[in-house]
């Protein structure tokens, strides 16, 4: 399962690891976000 957060006009997806340490999958600009792009399971 991912997670994203907004900061500002970015977005930053990210999600928990086997190891339970966060690993950062993408940090899109706004105008480059296309949520339907990142489906669940892929990295």
């Amino acid at each position: 399962m991912g997670f994203y957060v907004k900061y500002k006009k970015h977005f930053v997806y990210w999600k928990y690891l086997e190891n339970g340490e966060v690993g950062i999958v993408t940090v899109l600009h706004e105008r480059m976000h296309h949520i339907k792009q990142f489906k669940s399971g892929e990295t």
